[in-house]
Protein backbone atom coordinates (compact mmCIF):
# COMPACT_ATOMS: atom_id res chain seq x y z
CA UNK A 1 0.00 0.00 0.00
CA UNK A 2 2.51 2.75 0.42
CA UNK A 3 3.64 2.76 -2.94
CA UNK A 4 -0.37 3.54 -3.74
CA UNK A 5 0.45 7.46 -3.79
CA UNK A 6 3.54 7.23 -6.22
CA UNK A 7 1.81 5.60 -8.33
CA UNK A 8 -1.26 7.17 -8.30
CA UNK A 9 0.72 10.70 -8.57
CA UNK A 10 2.97 9.21 -12.08
CA UNK A 11 -0.63 7.95 -13.52
CA UNK A 12 -1.80 11.52 -13.28
CA UNK A 13 1.27 13.03 -14.46
CA UNK A 14 0.95 10.86 -17.59
CA UNK A 15 -2.74 11.87 -18.04
CA UNK A 16 -2.32 15.36 -17.29
CA UNK A 17 1.18 15.09 -20.14
CA UNK A 18 -1.39 13.39 -22.18
CA UNK A 19 -3.85 15.67 -22.11
CA UNK A 20 -2.26 18.73 -22.73
CA UNK A 21 -0.21 17.33 -26.04
CA UNK A 22 -4.06 16.47 -27.32
CA UNK A 23 -5.10 19.80 -26.34
CA UNK A 24 -1.55 21.34 -28.30
CA UNK A 25 -2.55 19.53 -31.11
CA UNK A 26 -6.36 20.89 -31.50
CA UNK A 27 -5.10 24.24 -31.01
CA UNK A 28 -2.56 24.38 -33.50
CA UNK A 29 -4.90 22.83 -36.07
CA UNK A 30 -7.15 25.83 -34.81
CA UNK A 31 -4.96 28.01 -35.29
CA UNK A 32 -3.92 26.30 -39.03
CA UNK A 33 -7.54 26.73 -39.76
CA UNK A 34 -8.28 30.30 -38.82
CA UNK A 35 -5.31 32.10 -39.00
CA UNK A 36 -6.58 34.13 -41.99
CA UNK A 37 -10.08 34.86 -40.67
CA UNK A 38 -11.26 38.56 -39.00
CA UNK A 39 -11.02 38.77 -35.16
CA UNK A 40 -14.14 39.24 -34.75
CA UNK A 41 -15.48 35.37 -36.31
CA UNK A 42 -12.89 34.07 -33.96
CA UNK A 43 -14.28 35.36 -30.98
CA UNK A 44 -18.15 34.38 -32.32
CA UNK A 45 -16.32 30.48 -32.60
CA UNK A 46 -14.16 30.70 -29.67
CA UNK A 47 -17.07 28.80 -27.15
CA UNK A 48 -18.30 26.52 -30.28
CA UNK A 49 -17.42 23.34 -31.61
CA UNK A 50 -19.18 24.38 -35.30
CA UNK A 51 -16.47 24.97 -38.13
CA UNK A 52 -16.04 28.30 -39.25
CA UNK A 53 -18.37 29.55 -42.06
CA UNK A 54 -17.33 29.82 -45.46
CA UNK A 55 -15.95 33.41 -45.11
CA UNK A 56 -16.60 36.11 -48.04
CA UNK A 57 -15.07 39.60 -49.05
CA UNK A 58 -18.09 41.07 -46.88
CA UNK A 59 -16.57 39.41 -43.12
CA UNK A 60 -13.45 41.04 -44.49
CA UNK A 61 -15.01 44.51 -44.82
CA UNK A 62 -16.62 43.78 -41.72
CA UNK A 63 -13.45 43.53 -39.88
CA UNK A 64 -12.22 47.00 -41.69
CA UNK A 65 -15.42 48.82 -40.60
CA UNK A 66 -14.88 47.62 -36.82
CA UNK A 67 -11.39 48.45 -36.55
CA UNK A 68 -11.74 51.72 -37.97
CA UNK A 69 -14.77 52.99 -35.78
CA UNK A 70 -13.16 51.64 -32.82
CA UNK A 71 -10.01 54.16 -33.65
CA UNK A 72 -11.92 57.07 -35.12
CA UNK A 73 -11.49 59.68 -32.05
CA UNK A 74 -11.55 62.87 -33.90
CA UNK A 75 -14.68 62.34 -35.96
CA UNK A 76 -17.43 64.10 -35.83
CA UNK A 77 -20.30 62.12 -35.48
CA UNK A 78 -22.73 64.58 -37.23
CA UNK A 79 -20.20 64.29 -40.61
CA UNK A 80 -21.40 62.43 -43.69
CA UNK A 81 -18.91 59.85 -44.82
CA UNK A 82 -18.64 58.83 -48.91
CA UNK A 83 -17.01 55.76 -49.59
CA UNK A 84 -14.56 55.02 -52.55
CA UNK A 85 -13.34 52.38 -54.23
CA UNK A 86 -9.90 50.79 -53.26
CA UNK A 87 -6.99 50.89 -55.90
CA UNK A 88 -4.24 48.77 -56.16
CA UNK A 89 -1.01 50.08 -55.10
CA UNK A 90 0.97 49.62 -58.76
CA UNK A 91 -1.93 51.16 -60.68
CA UNK A 92 -2.51 54.89 -61.20
CA UNK A 93 -4.80 55.12 -58.40
CA UNK A 94 -7.90 55.69 -60.68
CA UNK A 95 -8.47 52.24 -62.08
CA UNK A 96 -11.50 50.28 -60.24
CA UNK A 97 -12.01 46.42 -60.26
CA UNK A 98 -14.58 43.93 -59.27
CA UNK A 99 -13.17 43.11 -56.18
CA UNK A 100 -12.50 46.80 -55.09
CA UNK A 101 -16.35 47.85 -56.29
CA UNK A 102 -17.61 45.29 -53.94
CA UNK A 103 -15.51 46.00 -50.99
CA UNK A 104 -16.66 49.87 -51.37
CA UNK A 105 -19.85 48.51 -51.42
CA UNK A 106 -19.69 45.76 -48.38
CA UNK A 107 -18.41 49.19 -46.40
CA UNK A 108 -21.09 51.32 -47.08
CA UNK A 109 -23.47 48.60 -45.80
CA UNK A 110 -21.53 47.83 -42.29
CA UNK A 111 -20.99 51.59 -42.33
CA UNK A 112 -24.29 52.14 -42.47
CA UNK A 113 -25.51 48.72 -39.44
CA UNK A 114 -22.97 50.54 -37.68
CA UNK A 115 -24.58 53.40 -37.12
CA UNK A 116 -22.15 56.20 -39.35
CA UNK A 117 -24.26 58.58 -41.67
CA UNK A 118 -23.22 57.33 -45.35
CA UNK A 119 -24.18 59.60 -48.37
CA UNK A 120 -24.25 57.92 -51.42
CA UNK A 121 -22.67 60.11 -54.03
CA UNK A 122 -23.68 57.90 -57.02
CA UNK A 123 -27.56 58.72 -56.65
CA UNK A 124 -28.80 60.96 -59.37
CA UNK A 125 -31.59 63.63 -59.02
CA UNK A 126 -33.60 61.23 -60.98
CA UNK A 127 -34.81 57.34 -62.12
CA UNK A 128 -33.64 56.52 -65.14
CA UNK A 129 -36.34 54.40 -67.05
CA UNK A 130 -34.61 52.27 -69.59
CA UNK A 131 -35.66 48.86 -72.05
CA UNK A 132 -33.50 46.55 -69.52
CA UNK A 133 -34.60 48.43 -65.75
CA UNK A 134 -35.26 51.52 -64.01
CA UNK A 135 -31.86 52.83 -62.28
CA UNK A 136 -31.21 55.77 -59.90
CA UNK A 137 -27.60 55.29 -59.95
CA UNK A 138 -24.31 56.18 -61.99
CA UNK A 139 -21.17 56.48 -62.74
CA UNK A 140 -21.17 58.84 -64.98
CA UNK A 141 -20.24 62.55 -62.97
CA UNK A 142 -21.98 64.54 -65.58
CA UNK A 143 -25.18 62.83 -64.32
CA UNK A 144 -24.29 63.39 -60.46
CA UNK A 145 -24.34 66.74 -58.49
CA UNK A 146 -21.58 69.32 -59.02
CA UNK A 147 -20.90 69.05 -55.07
CA UNK A 148 -21.84 66.61 -52.40
CA UNK A 149 -21.60 67.53 -48.68
CA UNK A 150 -19.10 64.78 -47.63
CA UNK A 151 -17.05 65.80 -44.60
CA UNK A 152 -15.48 62.59 -44.29
CA UNK A 153 -14.03 59.37 -47.14
CA UNK A 154 -12.93 55.76 -46.97
CA UNK A 155 -10.71 55.00 -49.03
CA UNK A 156 -7.68 52.82 -49.26
CA UNK A 157 -4.79 50.72 -51.34
CA UNK A 158 -4.82 47.16 -51.78
CA UNK A 159 -1.65 45.08 -52.85
CA UNK A 160 -1.68 41.57 -54.72
CA UNK A 161 0.08 38.93 -52.90
CA UNK A 162 1.00 35.40 -53.74
CA UNK A 163 -1.19 33.77 -51.23
CA UNK A 164 -4.22 36.68 -51.36
CA UNK A 165 -4.85 40.66 -51.26
CA UNK A 166 -3.46 42.94 -48.47
CA UNK A 167 -6.09 46.23 -48.03
CA UNK A 168 -5.64 49.09 -45.99
CA UNK A 169 -7.63 51.16 -45.42
CA UNK A 170 -8.43 54.45 -43.73
CA UNK A 171 -11.02 57.14 -42.54
CA UNK A 172 -9.89 60.84 -43.95
CA UNK A 173 -11.44 64.19 -43.20
CA UNK A 174 -11.75 66.00 -46.74
CA UNK A 175 -11.22 69.77 -46.13
CA UNK A 176 -7.69 68.88 -44.24
CA UNK A 177 -6.77 65.76 -45.73
CA UNK A 178 -6.40 64.28 -41.95
CA UNK A 179 -6.25 60.42 -41.59
CA UNK A 180 -8.55 60.11 -38.94
CA UNK A 181 -8.37 56.22 -37.96
CA UNK A 182 -6.80 53.67 -40.41
CA UNK A 183 -7.54 49.99 -40.59
CA UNK A 184 -5.63 46.50 -42.41
CA UNK A 185 -6.98 42.78 -43.15
CA UNK A 186 -5.42 40.43 -45.30
CA UNK A 187 -8.02 38.46 -47.60
CA UNK A 188 -6.89 35.14 -48.84
CA UNK A 189 -6.63 34.17 -52.03
CA UNK A 190 -9.30 31.36 -52.22
CA UNK A 191 -11.64 34.43 -50.94
CA UNK A 192 -10.76 37.16 -53.77
CA UNK A 193 -11.03 34.04 -56.61
CA UNK A 194 -14.76 33.05 -55.41
CA UNK A 195 -15.90 36.33 -56.12
CA UNK A 196 -13.80 37.00 -59.24
CA UNK A 197 -14.36 33.19 -61.25
CA UNK A 198 -18.03 34.21 -60.23
CA UNK A 199 -17.68 37.44 -61.97
CA UNK A 200 -15.80 36.38 -64.88
CA UNK A 201 -12.60 39.21 -63.89
CA UNK A 202 -9.29 39.02 -63.18
CA UNK A 203 -7.75 41.03 -60.15
CA UNK A 204 -7.46 43.91 -62.45
CA UNK A 205 -10.34 44.14 -64.18
CA UNK A 206 -10.90 47.59 -65.08
CA UNK A 207 -14.52 49.09 -64.57
CA UNK A 208 -16.37 50.55 -67.77
CA UNK A 209 -17.59 53.83 -68.55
Amino acid sequence: MKYFPLLLSTTLLSACASHQATTASVIATEQDNRFTAPAFVLASAQDSTEPLPMLTINEYARALVHELMSNHRAADDSGLVGVTDFAYVDTALDQGSVLSNHLSEAIMYDLHKFGVAVLDYKVTDYIRVTASGDFALSRDFNELGNSQPIRYVVTGTMTAHKQGVLVNARLIRIDNKQVISAARTFMPQQVVSALLSNSGGDKLQLKQG
